[in-house]
């Protein structure tokens, strides 16, 4: 006899009082914010607010259990996303706000465990690489579309009916109703004007909780675009689907109503953010460009990268002198040799928490190696530019191509930073006068060693991230 499972909803509310008890969010508080370098409204990063933790984490957690708690609005931050692009609003909650957004999104990934985000967009492509090699190019049709303003257009009260069929507990419905009415304000702003910025749709970018509440929002649409016949993808507002032309056109008519029945909609046809044609025309998709079989990146996206590594180079030219007036121990050979050692884990990535960071970390699935050789002789005459270096590329610069190699192939072995193996107090205390982020013979508690390394590794990790970066919205 086959014995079926039966799903078993889990105890929410008893979740909720549990992650939400003074202490836990007090133990969250020093585990994840302790250092953290972003600062809210209130001015004040996860330092600073260490002299308020211990009174707020009581007030927070009385207000959280009782559906009372309100946020501060949060700091708007633009990120640029492109020339002729609008820049991307994010809002950045204070320390207190972010301690509380983190406990409130394991709730829903408890109750919505199917829609937890993950960073899969490389692994999409891999999959996507690996089932197109053995298509048709002339029959095969690709349909690639774009969610227009995707967060911001999300009907809040539709997605709180989705919300309540889950949670059944008040007191997390009521911090995500205040989540997502807070608003957003301008740095300059004053509380005056702080309703000026309140909307009536759409889920703020940046916070904790912005990226499960948006994949909620449109599982059901997932759900049956997977019933479909065709390959189906989507990584936030980006959708990909392939298949037979007559399957590929229902289905991008079929996602339209779709996205157009919950607030939602797809940019037309030609617009240059929606395409359908055969598998041997080239398309994008996620940053990579595929010319069948040739799998390469976007030119955009080749430009960026090499513009934020000039970029370095001429902060190194115009800030080196300042650099050595501020960190008198610093002389102009460490001060090349750190810049080296920075640039080169820039080229090859890094390793942390077992995650891999980085441009070529992100764009493994490339097949084109004719590309790293020219970012390899790009930066080799960057360093024309530089008189420290004899205007030639030293022998330690480390190559697009090797890196491409070792992170496919041998990722733990020396050539990519493996942050992970960094463990021990010398260790750390030797990474750390490696980077001059320390002067030679400085007394440094155990504590302040933790967190310098943890502040320079959140740095580094924070410009791989911003170099894989798929920008959307």
């Amino acid at each position: 006899m086959t014995i079926i499972p039966v799903f078993v909803p889990p105890d929410i509310p008893t979740l909720f009082r549990e992650l939400f008890k003074p202490d836990v969010l007090l133990e969250v508080y020093l585990e994840k914010f302790t250092n953290a370098a972003s600062k809210g409204v209130d001015r004040l990063n996860g330092f600073q607010y260490s002299k308020h933790v211990a009174i707020d984490v009581v007030v927070a957690s009385k207000k959280c259990l009782s559906g009372t708690f309100r946020f501060s609005p949060y700091l708007e931050n633009l990120k640029v996303k492109g020339r002729g692009k609008p820049p991307r609003l994010i809002g950045i909650p204070t320390i207190r706000d972010r301690l509380v957004l983190h406990q409130l999104n394991k709730v829903l990934a408890v109750a919505f465990p199917e829609c937890v985000p993950r960073n899969i967009a490389n692994h999409y492509v891999r999959t996507i690489a690996i089932d197109l090699a053995s298509k048709v190019p002339a029959s095969t049709y690709i349909c690639g579309c774009d969610i227009k303003t995707f967060y911001d257009d999300i009907q809040r009260n539709r997605l709180f009916i989705l919300l309540e069929k889950r949670l059944g507990c008040p007191e997390a419905m009521s911090l995500v109703r205040h989540a997502l009415l807070t608003p957003t304000v301008s740095k300059n702003a004053r509380r005056s004007q702080y309703k000026n910025f309140m909307t009536d749709r759409g889920v703020p970018q940046g916070l904790a909780i912005s990226n499960i509440l948006a994949s909620i929002y449109l599982h059901e649409v997932d759900d049956a675009m997977a019933k479909m016949e065709v390959t189906y993808f989507r990584y936030v507002d980006d959708v990909l689907m392939y298949g037979d032309e007559a399957s590929v056109r229902k289905a991008h008519r079929s996602l339209g109503a779709r996205l157009r029945y919950r607030g939602l909609s797809l940019h037309s046809v030609g617009s240059g953010k929606t395409y359908i044609g055969p598998l041997s025309i080239p398309f994008g998709y996620l940053g990579y460009y595929f010319a069948w079989p040739k799998v390469t990146v976007r030119e955009s996206t080749i430009e960026r990268l090499l513009q934020t590594l000039s970029a370095k180079f001429s902060d190194y030219i115009h800030n080196k002198e300042r650099r050595l007036q501020k960190f008198k121990y610093l002389t102009p050979e460490r001060a090349a040799e750190i810049f080296l050692l920075e640039l080169n884990e820039r080229i090859s990535g890094a390793i942390s928490a077992e995650r891999r960071y980085g441009w070529i970390a992100y764009f493994s699935q490339i097949n084109d190696l004719t590309l790293l050789h020219r970012l390899d002789h790009t930066v080799s005459r960057m360093f024309e530019r530089l008189a420290d270096f004899d205007h030639q590329s030293p022998d330690g610069l480390k190559t697009f191509r090797r890196a491409y190699f070792e992170m496919k192939f041998n990722p733990m072995g020396n050539y990519v930073r493996n942050y992970d193996i960094i463990g021990t107090r010398a260790e750390k205390l030797n990474f750390l006068l490696e980077r001059g982020r320390i002067a030679p013979g400085e007394a440094l508690s155990d504590d302040e060693i933790n967190t310098r390394f943890d502040t320079y590794r959140r740095h580094v990790l924070s410009t791989m991230h911003s170099d894989e970066g798929v920008m959307y919205g």
